[in-house]
């Protein structure tokens, strides 16, 4: 069973005098890969003359391009949504098999894809670094019993730590 959710955006500018407004990029569209299907959406631009180009940029999300030939007094963006809630299976994927256990290296291809996401950024605090330690510790001691942890478990420990 499935329920309908209706979700509006609004921000709303008022100005004393009349403003140029150089472009702006609006990134309040759900991307078409999201698991949520989007039943109705509409975006709304008050204000004065616009032009809107829609865009998808190199991660596949929605995004409008508002150019304004013209001073804006005020500026009024409104957002309505629909969509429908269903209940997904968090499990409902597969793994490689040289993403099994955990740690696991990327094959040479996907490695080059992911290669922004895997950078590694220096944490910051000295809290937060023995928390990465430990987390690095399971990774390298496995199960306990010398065994490689198996990724999905590593995953949904460390999540439910977090949310600890």
């Amino acid at each position: 069973m499935s329920i309908h959710v209706a979700l509006s955006h609004r921000t709303h500018y008022t100005y004393d005098r009349f403003v140029a407004h150089g472009p702006h990029v609006v990134r309040l569209r759900p991307a078409p890969h999201c698991k949520t299907k989007v039943l109705g959406y509409s975006l709304k631009v008050v204000g004065g003359k616009v032009f809107i180009n829609w865009q998808q940029d190199p991660f596949s999300n929605w995004n409008a391009r508002l150019v304004f030939p013209e001073p804006l007094k005020e500026l009024l963006l409104e957002v309505e949504l629909v969509v429908e809630m269903a209940v997904h299976n968090p499990f409902d994927f597969f793994l490689e098999d040289h993403a099994q256990h955990v740690p696991f290296n990327y094959e040479s291809t996907q490695a080059r894809e992911l290669a922004s996401f895997l950078e590694v950024a220096a944490t910051s605090g000295p809290l937060l670094d023995a928390y990465v330690r430990a987390w690095r510790n399971t990774l390298e001691t496995g199960d306990g019993a010398g065994e490689a942890m198996q990724t999905i478990d590593f995953f949904v420990e460390l999540n439910q730590a977090i949310q600890r």
